[in-house]
């Protein structure tokens, strides 16, 4: 019933609460956004120290077990020097015995030292069988078959007593350029894993020292195993990596007690051996995770807040711009009939009035009157007037089928509809469809209301025509009364047309 209204005049603008939310929404994102890149930030910024952490611990130890390892290089080299000396070689074997405890006593670390000839046998020293062919022993055969090897670290060993060891060699090249044989020292791994001790670490962070082949030099802490048996990581994972890498860093987790950690490691300068420094991630991160958990907790908070906080907002904004919408249609509708009323209507005369002067289209008024209301008001009671009025509310509803069509309640038992682009003769037809249509509206909720009648003055324009809204208004209450004067219950149209004519 009521879109002939809104046609008339534009609908209140909806105050859409959309941009305000949206707002809301980017404002929280980009809080959340700035949180989150300076967590991340944050997080590199510990990764970076905990590198520099990892580096130098992996640097300050690789220079222990490099002077160690030298150390134990140059009593070697000492050995094959002093072997290679054709007098000294002729010295009696006590006297070499004597010599080569003498190196192996100035280094705890040294088990034992032994010069292997060419053919397997042993020519000197003490720790390797004497009475056996070296030949098959892999360092041996290793030297035998390459020049160039210079020091070589065997994988490590289970030893007397339990005793983790390795051989470091060197081979032994005559004069003539030929292959001499192999001076070996048996060293402890013992002493080798004393070195880690003093190197401060946490309590979930790992020292390993691993051979070339994968097997575990030493490690701090140490493996559970370490007394029965040889760490092997050559198939492990992190060691393959480590090992194509050289040096570098890497998160993993390790493979010999599942923790996470951030490995930092390098090569041990002349040898093969790989050092990792490993730290792990779950005490690196911890402070992070809680900052990051609070910080980002709060800004989570915050940014729900907001946009909950635009939420209510536009809701309230919502209910209030209804509640305005509703006054307003309220203020422009009769309350008993749902029509326009009579300010909407003069609102709407005025403004389409001005259109048809500008434009020249017709425009035309209906007023109608029911006949004899005040004697049915006085015989039934307001309750059947209200009634009454209500079924001519609906039949005028009913007949204003166009968007440009505005029924209209102006007075008490007056009514009116104004019709944009309708001359005489179609508004004379609307008039009559009106009065039958009354006729035909059922009473409501089965009450038996008095048969009432419609008298109708009809008022319009022809072209550009002169005069003002109030005019045409008049001229159609004037064709209302005369329909009254005439006997009512009819249809009477403003003597010749209204105003005065412009021209087509």
């Amino acid at each position: 019933m009521f879109a002939h209204i809104k046609s008339w005049r534009q609908s209140p603008r909806r105050r859409s609460g959309l941009p305000l939310v949206a707002a809301s929404v980017a404002a929280a994102l980009m809080v959340l956004a700035a949180i989150g890149v300076s967590l991340w930030q944050y997080r590199q910024e510990v990764e970076a120290r905990a590198l520099l952490i990892g580096r130098a611990t992996v640097a300050s130890v690789e220079g222990l077990l490099r002077a160690q390892f030298e150390s134990y290089d140059s009593a070697l080299r000492l050995v094959i020097a002093n072997f290679a000396d054709p007098n000294l070689r002729m010295l009696d074997d006590d006297v070499w015995q004597r010599l080569l405890s003498n190196i192996r006593d100035s280094d705890p670390g040294i088990r034992s030292i032994t010069v292997i000839g060419p053919g397997g046998r042993v020519l000197a020293g003490q720790g390797l069988q004497s009475d056996i062919d070296h030949t098959e022993a892999p360092f041996f055969s290793a030297h035998q078959a390459s020049v160039g090897l210079g020091l070589l670290i065997s994988d490590p060993a289970v030893g007397e007593n339990g005793h983790h060891t390795v051989v470091l060699s060197r081979r032994i090249t005559r004069s003539d350029g030929k292959f001499g044989g192999v001076a070996a020292i048996v060293v402890d791994l013992a002493n080798v894993r004393r070195l880690l001790d003093p190197v401060p670490i946490g309590p979930m962070d790992s020292l390993t020292v691993v051979s070339g082949s994968g097997k575990v030099i030493a490690r701090k802490p140490s493996a559970a195993d370490d007394a029965t048996a040889v760490a092997d990581l050559s198939r492990n994972a992190n060691f393959q990596r480590m090992q194509l890498m050289g040096s570098g860093s890497f998160v993993s987790r390790s493979s010999i007690d599942g923790v996470e950690r951030l490995f930092t490691f390098d090569r041990v300068e002349g040898t093969k051996l790989i050092l990792a420094s490993g730290l792990a991630t779950e005490t690196l991160y911890a402070n992070w995770k809680r900052q990051s958990f609070l910080i980002g907790g709060l800004a989570f908070v915050i940014s729900a807040a907001l946009v909950i906080a635009a939420l209510r907002l536009t809701r309230e904004s919502r209910l209030r711009a209804a509640a305005q919408d509703e006054l307003e249609k309220q203020a422009r509708t009769d309350f008993l009939t749902g029509l326009a009323n009579r300010r909407q209507f003069d609102e709407s005369l005025e403004r389409e009035w001005r259109r048809t002067a500008r434009t020249g289209a017709d425009l035309s008024i209906i007023l109608f009157d029911a006949d004899l209301f005040k004697q049915l008001n006085d015989r039934h009671g307001h309750a059947v007037g209200d009634e009454v009025l209500k079924r001519i509310g609906a039949a005028l509803d009913r007949c204003a089928r166009r968007p440009g069509d505005l029924p209209a309640r102006i007075g008490g038992e007056e009514f009116a509809m104004l019709l944009a682009d309708t001359g005489a003769e179609g508004a004379h037809y609307v008039a009559e469809r009106v009065r039958a249509a009354l006729r035909e509206t059922p009473s409501a909720r089965g009450q038996s209301l008095p048969t009432v009648t419609l008298s109708a003055g009809i008022a319009s324009t022809t072209g550009r025509s002169a005069g003002s809204a109030s005019d045409l208004l008049s001229a159609a209450d004037a064709a209302l009364y005369r329909a009254k004067e005439q006997g009512r219950d009819r249809v009477e149209c403003a003597r010749g047309g209204f105003g005065v004519l412009l021209g087509r």
